[in-house]
């Protein structure tokens, strides 16, 4: 019985000093960071988002909305999101506007509040995101013919009022060489 007991401590003895020589994980030095909820609802907008708006709710929504710039109303327009349709859902990005100012739906920026639409009204100008990316053909071609009939009447103007001059000696140069790749 004694012999049994003898062993039984050898054998913790074993144990205990086998446990004690593997490496040991070091606990970090830092503290674990503890995540609050964000004051801004949800929305990932920067701290400071709270000294520009206080109260920030985050009900709106992009599912079923096409690409586009949308004030939020809820938040008095000083919050605007951009949608991007998914095939599953949507993306949204928010963002707040800088202080004293509101996102102004019919032109997509941030402006005083004196010089935007009325906040009630954006929903009205959500329309405009329709408007995004598309080519406008028919402006486009009219650009192009006025840029056409104002280069023809410069070079007009230019022949008429400038004299012929000599070919200064790089142009002589090209000259000759164009000459030499013609024969």
């Amino acid at each position: 019985m004694a012999r049994e007991k003898l062993l039984a401590v050898l054998l913790l003895v074993s144990c205990v000093t086998v446990t004690l020589s593997l490496p040991q994980q070091s606990k970090p030095r830092r503290p674990t960071p503890a995540f609050k909820p964000p004051k801004t609802g949800g929305l990932l907008l920067p701290d400071n988002a709270t000294l520009i708006r206080e109260n920030i709710v985050d009900t709106f929504s992009c599912q079923d909305r096409i690409y586009g710039y949308y004030a939020d109303m809820e938040n008095e327009c000083q919050i605007f999101h951009v949608c991007m349709p998914q095939t599953r859902g949507a993306i949204r990005w928010s963002f707040i506007c800088p202080g004293e100012t509101v996102f102004n739906q019919a032109t997509f920026v941030c402006t005083r509040t004196e010089s935007s639409i009325p906040c009630e009204e954006s929903e009205k100008y959500y329309v405009l995101n329709e408007e995004i990316g598309k080519e406008v053909e028919e402006e486009e071609e009219a650009d192009q013919n006025r840029g056409k009939e104002n280069v023809t009447k410069v070079l007009e103007v230019d022949a008429e009022t400038v004299s012929p001059r000599k070919p200064s000696p790089r142009n002589a140069r090209l000259t000759n060489r164009e000459r030499l790749f013609r024969q």
